[in-house]
């Protein structure tokens, strides 16, 4: 997808236009819920159980939620800071049973404490780096376009926009950092101590830039609020 335009042709409906590579044009009908009707979802949402394994915003980024929440048109629905993990697939007959985690740190990891969190015997490890991941409601397409243009300056160029039913529209902010790889299988460490280490710097040096993206997400909605006031 290159670009879209968007005309508002009623206070109730927009119609968003698509331009395709091909260039093919596909209108799109959104309804556009009242601001009433988004001010009592937010509040649902803000007031609703935290149902993540933290069970609480990140340190890292709360200030970023925070001055997100604090707008009208705007909720945050879920959110990660980033963080590495060594977890442990759940196979049953052949498939995946979700997983178990042995490790996990929201911060650059020490090697040696990684490394004594691994244990072949647990099954197939596998070594993860996660980075931010910001999912917002918002109220109109154009909000969402205001906050989609911050996650790019900052560089979460893999960021996107979606269209729901009932006029809901979602901003899912996101780059591509991401990391995994497999470590042991079937009882059997597959890589060296060495390789460990090599994949803990290559993760430390994502987290390194992850924060610093995050920090420059932070810059750039602070200054497009300040212009949209």
């Amino acid at each position: 997808m290159l670009f879209y335009i968007v005309h508002f042709m009623t206070h109730h409906i927009q119609l968003a236009y698509y331009y395709l590579f091909d260039s093919t044009t596909i209108c799109v009908t959104i309804m556009k819920m009242t601001p009433e009707e988004f001010r009592h979802q937010k509040c649902q949402t803000l007031q609703g159980v935290d149902l993540s394994r933290k069970g609480c915003i990140d340190d890292a980024i709360k200030l970023l939620v925070e001055v997100i929440n604090n707008r009208d048109e705007f909720v945050t629905t879920s959110s990660c800071s980033g963080r590495v993990i060594l977890f442990c697939e759940n196979i049953a007959e052949g498939h995946k049973k979700g997983c178990k985690w042995l490790f996990t740190s929201h911060d650059s990891v020490d090697i040696q404490e990684l490394i004594n969190s691994v244990d072949p015997a647990e099954g197939n490890l596998v070594f993860k780096y996660e980075p931010l991941i910001l999912h917002i409601r918002c109220f109109t397409l154009d909000h969402a376009k205001l906050l989609h243009t911050c996650a790019l300056e900052a560089g979460f160029r893999n960021s996107g926009i979606t269209l729901g039913k009932h006029g809901k529209v979602m901003l899912a902010v996101r780059s591509c950092m991401g990391l995994e790889v497999p470590i042991s299988e079937n009882g059997e460490l597959l890589v060296s101590h060495k390789y460990l280490e090599f994949l803990v710097r290559k993760a430390n040096e994502k987290v390194e830039e992850n924060q610093s993206r995050t920090e420059r997400l932070l810059t750039c909605v602070k200054n497009a609020f300040e212009v949209n006031t």
